[in-house]
C-alpha cells in the first residue's frame, strides 16, 4: 500500500506550511524553513501545537483543493448545520517592483451555506516544543509571548472563542491573521481580502509565463508551483524538503531532516525550472552557489544550510515522531 499525506502545502519563498484535510497547521517553520516549528503536530500531537478551524460535530465531510494555478489552498466542510471553507493563503505578491513576502498566514472562513458550528484553537510552541508561550489578549489580538519572534493573531472572531475553544455560529465570514515579528495594524478584512486577491494573481501569473507542453498540463502545473514553493528567495538556496524526521518508511530509523541544500537535488529542481522557460531561480541559485564558491576554501560538502552555513550539527529530539516514528532529528 502506497502512504499519502493528507495535507496540502502553502507558501510565499519564507516560510512553507502544511495544512490537512481537518484544517490544522501540522507543519509550519518560521522565520526560515530550517527554524523550530510554531506549530509541529505533524511529529507530537501534543508537543507540536495546534491550529484548525473545524465543525463542532464530527459527523462532517471535507475536501481540499488548490484555488486554479495557485498555491492558494481551501479546505471546504460540509456538515447537517451548514458548508463553509477556509481559504489558506501565504501572502506573496509584487509591490514596486519588488517581491513581498511578508511572514504572515491568513486563515478567511468562508460562510457557504446554513449555519454551520465551528470551533478554533491555536496553540503554538517554540524551540521544537520545549517553549509553551504566555498569552496576553487585547480587544482584538492575542499575542504569543516568550517565542523567537512577536506572534500575535488578529481577528475578528470573538478572541474568547479562540481561548477557550468554544464552538460558536458561522452566519459571515471571518478573518485570522497569524504575524511572526511585524503585526497587522491595517484594517483586518480589507488587507486579508487584498493579500488574498493579489497572491491569486501573483501565482497565476507565474504560471501563465511557463512552458507548458500540450500533456499533463495539471499535473505539471501543480508540482511547479510546489517546487518553487522550496527556494528561499533571500539567498537562492532551493532545499529537497520542508520537513525532517518523515520516515523513508515505516519503522525504518531512516527518518532524516531534509530542510537543506543538496547540489544534487537541486539539480533536478533547477532543470526542471529551465525545461519550464523559468530562469530567475537559476540566476538567484548561481548567487547561492557563488557565495558557497567564495567561502568553501578548499573542499565542498554534498549540502549546506538555506545560507551556505557547511556545520550542520545533528541532534535528537524528545518528540514522538511521525506515526511514532524516531528518532526526530534536526540538523543533518
Amino acid at each position: 500500500m502506497i502512504h499519502k499525506y493528507d495535507m496540502g502545502v502553502i507558501g510565499n519563498c519564507s516560510y512553507l506550511a502544511y495544512i490537512n484535510t481537518k484544517a490544522d497547521v501540522k507543519w509550519m517553520c518560521l522565520p526560515r524553513f530550517d527554524s523550530s516549528f510554531l506549530f509541529g503536530s505533524l511529529l507530537d500531537e501534543e508537543k507540536g501545537g495546534h491550529f484548525y478551524i473545524q465543525p463542532e460535530n464530527d459527523r462532517y465531510e471535507q475536501k481540499q483543493y488548490y484555488i486554479e494555478n495557485t498555491n492558494v489552498l481551501c479546505t471546504e466542510f460540509a456538515s447537517t448545520e451548514g458548508r463553509f471553507r477556509i481559504i489558506d493563503c501565504a501572502p506573496r505578491m509584487t509591490i514596486h517592483e519588488r517581491q513581498f513576502k511578508p511572514m504572515m498566514l491568513i486563515r478567511k472562513i468562508e460562510h457557504l451555506s446554513g449555519t454551520p458550528v465551528i470551533k478554533v484553537r491555536c496553540d503554538p510552541r517554540g524551540d521544537y516544543g520545549r517553549i509553551v508561550p504566555e498569552i496576553v489578549t487585547g480587544s482584538n489580538h492575542i499575542r504569543f509571548l516568550n517565542l523567537s519572534s512577536q506572534v500575535r493573531v488578529t481577528t475578528d472572531v470573538p478572541i474568547n472563542y479562540i481561548l477557550n475553544e468554544r464552538a460558536f455560529v458561522l452566519d459571515q465570514n471571518r478573518y485570522i491573521v497569524l504575524t511572526y515579528g511585524e503585526p497587522l495594524e491595517a484594517p483586518l478584512e480589507e488587507t486579508a481580502e487584498d493579500f488574498i486577491h493579489k497572491t491569486i494573481r501573483y501565482w497565476q501569473g507565474w504560471v501563465k509565463t511557463c512552458y507548458i507542453p500540450n500533456i499533463y498540463q495539471e499535473h505539471i502545473i501543480r508540482s511547479a508551483l510546489v517546487l518553487k514553493l522550496h527556494q528561499f528567495e533571500d539567498t537562492g538556496g532551493i532545499i529537497a524538503s520542508g520537513t525532517t524526521s518523515l520516515p523513508e518508511f515505516h519503522e525504518s530509523s531512516r527518518n532524516w531532516d531534509y530542510r537543506f541544500c543538496w547540489f544534487r537535488d537541486a539539480y533536478y529542481t533547477l532543470r526542471a525550472f529551465n525545461q519550464l522557460g523559468h530562469f530567475e531561480e537559476l540566476e538567484r541559485y548561481f548567487d547561492f552557489i557563488q557565495n558557497i564558491l567564495q567561502n568553501a576554501g578548499d573542499n565542498l560538502q554534498p549540502l549546506y544550510s538555506i545560507t551556505g552555513e557547511k556545520d550542520l550539527e545533528e541532534v535528537e529530539l524528545d518528540l514522538n515522531g511521525y506515526l511514532n516514528n524516531r528518532p526526530v532529528r534536526i540538523g543533518n
